[in-house]
């Protein structure tokens, strides 16, 4: 209030609009307060933001100028806002995906610096824009091909040194097959020896990329993100510099938009 009057502090209604864009973008009520909280911007001098406060601004008209009250937004951003849902989380599976966020460059965690805004403080010079529901779709998308294409899963080169044991097991086999006097036990005590060769031959990424594959099989997609689909098979999200989002499997390999256009 000045000399009677109410007016507007621009610094408080630019929090005001970037509730009401953030929100009506997808963003949940608890987001967009986290968001606040991690800023340090209070909701009243010395209490911070929740769901419910953050529910109570985007439902106060008096924001459109009703009451005497100077206008803050037009009439079009507060129709597009979404309903308020009693202030329940919009998209629950956000919170998967912002557990296993990473850096696309050095695979450090990120850091949210607004509602759509993603930071590495280990090598990010610019920060990454991308959207919770840009973050999903892009999610979804790569899970669906993966689905559709469990071949794309793949084992990571490996030297021939480390399956020496597993050479030799299949040329004594092989001698042994040869053999004019042929040993039925021996070839099978051979056949058990080559088996028991490949097997400890395998790596962990070996089994988990038998285990992705199989995973992605047998799963059936029924459209949207399937967060356990994404918890069972993926390490980590990866946020790039300039927006895109990549998914590092649990066997190493990585996964890109660009690896099924």
């Amino acid at each position: 209030m000045q000399n009677g009057q109410i007016h507007i502090v621009e610094a408080e209604a630019e929090v005001v609009r970037m509730l009401f864009t953030s929100y009506a973008e997808g963003n949940s009520y608890e987001t967009l307060a986290e968001w606040l909280n991690d800023r340090a911007i209070p909701y009243l001098p010395g209490k911070q933001w929740n769901k419910n406060t953050v529910a109570r601004v985007l439902q106060n008209v008096r924001y459109l100028g009703d009451n005497g009250y100077p206008p803050i937004i037009g009439s079009e951003m507060f129709r597009r806002r979404k309903p308020a849902a009693g202030g329940k989380l919009n998209q629950p599976q956000i919170k998967d995906i912002r557990i296993l966020a990473r850096c696309g460059m050095c695979g450090d965690t990120v850091r949210r610096e607004r509602v759509d805004t993603w930071r590495c403080p280990h090598c990010m010079r610019s920060a990454a824009r991308v959207t919770d529901k840009q973050l999903m779709d892009s999610a979804s998308e790569l899970l669906q091909h993966l689905c559709g294409h469990p071949d794309v899963v793949v084992n990571s080169p490996t030297d021939e040194t480390e399956n020496s044991s597993a050479l030799t097991a299949k040329n004594d086999l092989g001698y042994t097959l040869e053999c004019a006097e042929f040993n039925e036990s021996a070839a099978k005590a051979k056949v058990i020896s080559l088996a028991a060769a490949r097997f400890n031959a395998l790596s962990s990424e070996d089994y988990e990329t038998m285990r992705i594959r199989y995973i992605l099989s047998t799963t059936e997609q029924s459209g949207g993100l399937d967060t356990v689909l994404l918890r069972q098979i993926t390490s980590a999200i990866l946020i790039h510099p300039q927006g895109e989002v990549s998914m590092k499997l649990k066997n190493g390999q990585i996964i890109t938009g660009s690896d099924h256009t």
